[in-house]
């Protein structure tokens, strides 16, 4: 019987996006009003693992087994950042933290299957508004390999009677479709590499780009033995590579970083800030900023609710003045 005692608080910084990334570009129009048509968390001690009957009980294993083999460094990041020598104690505490990220879903590096479905509603510019629904589906294989691929629905309006011609839309946005290879894997520090494409499937111009695009994405995890959390980055580029060639071309850099506490080891939030800086338009930039909080439900299900606010950049793409998105999610292993 093992009690881990003391501080239990999960930090996750990710500069992902990887959870609703479609939105930044499936809003080329109603979200820029000058687009052209055609294109210091606080310690909390939380409770100790929960034991019945003398056994303890651990997360879902089998979402995310131990794969990251022998104990190395990770030759590819300058020695003054790569994670120093866990204790066998902060060892066996990161593994079981990295567990429950896994299993609920708050790990941009883990290799584990989920089906998605999130609804959100955005209050935009010069009172337009959108809402959307969007499947996420997560196909891991090959032990280190992830397959996703998110479909929008979007609805949205924009009574503004200086941009005639815009008016209502319904209908299906760009698809999303990412690949990802976990490179190096450990308690202390993770590391994903892959590529991000979207796909021109909007059923109505207003709703997405009309363009190819594709670029990388970058996905990082590092455990904090001092405040027994971990540290998530992830980055992406987005550009266009073809499509229709009287649409506004797309060239989009995504930062998103994130802090996640893990509560009573069946609660978790979520604090997101979302950085984008749009090229094609002189490279304006644009902030926003969530809170999302989710639970553990039965078995492998989850559930959450985010809301959201613009800091600035309300007028870009992808950006708002506020927002709110709830989602449940089902979690299963690899193949």
């Amino acid at each position: 019987m093992r009690v881990f005692i003391g501080r239990r608080w999960s930090i996750v910084l990710v500069m992902s996006g990887l959870s609703a990334s479609w939105c930044w570009m499936g809003w080329p129009v109603l979200a820029g009003a000058d687009e052209p048509q055609g294109g210091a968390v606080s310690g909390t001690d939380r409770a100790p693992r929960v034991e019945e009957a003398g056994v303890e009980q651990e997360p879902d294993a089998e979402l995310e087994p131990d794969r990251e083999g022998p104990r190395r460094q990770p030759r590819f990041l300058p020695p003054r950042l790569r994670p120093r020598e866990l204790t066998p104690e902060e060892r066996e505490e990161a593994e079981y933290l990295k567990k429950l990220a896994a299993k609920y879903g708050t790990d941009p590096t883990a290799i584990v299957g989920r089906v998605q479905l999130s609804g959100a509603y955005a209050d935009l510019r010069n009172d337009a508004h959108a809402s959307d629904g969007t499947l996420r589906i997560d196909v891991p294989f090959r032990k280190d390999w992830l397959l996703r691929v998110d479909t929008p629905f979007v609805k949205w309006s924009d009574p503004s009677p200086n941009r005639a011609g815009i008016g209502s839309a319904a209908g299906f946005s760009d698809m999303f479709v990412t690949l990802g290879w976990r490179a190096y894997n450990t308690p202390e520090y993770a590391f994903l590499i892959g590529a991000l494409t979207t796909l021109p499937t909007a059923s109505v111009n207003t709703l997405g780009t009309g363009k190819y695009t594709a670029g990388p994405i970058i996905a990082t995890a590092r455990f904090l033995s001092r405040w027994e959390s971990f540290l998530f980055g992830i980055f992406q580029h987005q550009m266009s590579v073809g499509g229709d060639p009287s649409r506004t071309n797309v060239s989009l850099t995504r930062a998103t970083a994130q802090i996640n506490t893990i509560w009573a080891e069946r609660w978790w939030t979520v604090v997101q800030a979302v950085w984008q800086v749009n090229w094609e338009r002189s490279a304006k930039s644009s902030m926003t900023m969530e809170l999302e909080t989710g639970r553990s439900l039965i078995g492998r299900w989850g559930a959450y609710l985010r809301p959201g606010v613009g800091i600035w950049g309300q007028s870009l793409a992808g950006a708002y003045e506020w927002n709110v998105e709830v989602g449940v999610r089902y979690m299963f292993p690899s193949f």
